[in-house]
């Protein structure tokens, strides 16, 4: 008895499955570069070496201050009484609103303090700053 053997299909590549990964790839760097490009400005942050990486920093409202003095929401510039009135709009809409101050090492503590002063006076009590941690790499930061 003869057996005919199977008629086998060559293994073909499929594309459809690699094209739709390629443009999630796409779409995730592309809303993860625009992101960290909004969250805040170059500053020369001080060094601490104690200091602890908290977990919630990406959910916070960035307020950068300049060497200058120079106040920033975000990237846009604001003054310190602008930014009481924008920190009372933001509580409306997200009333339990947390603050991650950055300033700049060589800034004054008293442009600090105006704006720590100003996020106390409109109700923020919940805000971290931004430092450098070194580590025992070289060229390595947190």
């Amino acid at each position: 008895m003869k057996i005919n053997p199977l008629e086998q299909e060559e293994p073909a590549f499929q594309m459809a499955p690699m094209i739709d990964m390629v443009f999630l790839l796409l779409v995730f760097f592309m809303c993860a570069s625009h992101l960290s490009q909004t969250q805040s400005i170059k500053l020369e942050v001080p060094t601490a070496s104690k200091a602890v990486v908290p977990k919630e920093r990406p959910d916070r409202w960035v307020v950068n201050i300049q060497k200058s003095g120079a106040v920033y929401s975000g990237n846009a510039g604001i003054t310190v009484e602008n930014l009481a009135l924008e920190v009372k709009a933001r509580l409306k809409a997200q009333p339990k609103l947390k603050v991650y101050l950055r300033a700049d090492a060589n800034a004054a503590h008293k442009e600090v303090k105006k704006v720590m002063n100003a996020l106390a006076e409109v109700g923020i009590d919940d805000f971290i700053f931004g430092v450098y941690i070194p580590t025992d790499k070289p060229g390595g930061a947190q």
